[in-house]
């Protein structure tokens, strides 16, 4: 999903991960590790106080004279793990970004619950300027809505006379190429050409098609709408 699309909002890809936190004699500040594929099912009492070798992403607890030539260059670096942690963390603009550790999954997953609460689910709905159409674009799209046979363009549409406005229920998001595919059988290119097929102009399919990436839902186009920051004005 394109890092530019103004209809996005919030974290990105929220997820748990199960942490190592290491400290050595080398380095003062705590290390984070992920666990050795082949220990991740070994319980948090298990692994906590316990001596470890580690490398560049992931640690393995084991004893000194247990440790193999391989493991020795895979994990050049020894140290002990202090704590399990869960690791609340999630992408933002096309960065991953660590929010914050919990002692436990149970928490960590409370924590996952209530961000997302704020930031994704529950806020798919957008009212926005008609200014982010071209004038004959808007006067278009008016009166196309009225008649369009929408059925195979994964979206619904309607009028709001006393208002002027223009409302969109989208269908099937977010509109990314796997999830269309998996769907429906076909991408999002696709997608558009049968939008463009049945009267839907340029301008109006790439607002539609940023939206239904970011999982909008209800996508309202009114004259005394807010503008959206990013979204081009005409």
């Amino acid at each position: 999903m394109a890092t530019s699309n103004p209809f996005i909002r919030g974290y990105q890809d929220l997820h748990i991960r199960r942490d190592l936190l290491i400290t050595n004699d080398s380095n003062y500040q705590p290390i984070y590790r992920q666990l050795a594929a082949d220990q991740k099912d070994l319980p948090d009492d298990q692994l906590a106080g316990h001596y470890c070798v580690f490398g560049d992403t992931h640690a393995l607890v084991i004893e000194p004279e247990e440790i193999s030539e391989e493991q020795d260059a895979l994990y050049p670096t020894d140290g002990q793990v202090r704590a399990v942690v869960y690791a609340v963390r999630a992408s933002e603009n096309g960065e991953e970004l660590h929010l914050g550790d919990t002692e436990s999954l149970a928490r960590a997953e409370g924590l996952l619950k209530r961000i997302e609460f704020e930031t994704g689910f529950y806020s798919r709905s957008f009212e926005i300027t008609s200014s982010h159409l071209p004038d004959d674009e808007w006067d278009e799209l008016q009166d196309l809505v009225q008649h369009a046979d929408t059925q195979q363009l994964m979206f619904e549409c309607f009028t709001l006379p006393d208002s002027d406005a223009v409302g969109f229920k989208l269908h099937g998001t977010p509109w990314t190429d796997e999830h269309l595919n998996n769907l429906e059988g076909f991408g999002l290119s696709a997608l558009q050409a049968k939008q463009h097929e049945e009267g839907f102009m340029p301008e109006t399919i790439r607002v539609l098609g940023l939206a239904g990436q970011a999982d909008v839902r209800i996508l309202i186009l009114d004259p005394n709408g807010c503008l959206l920051k990013g979204l081009p004005v005409f």
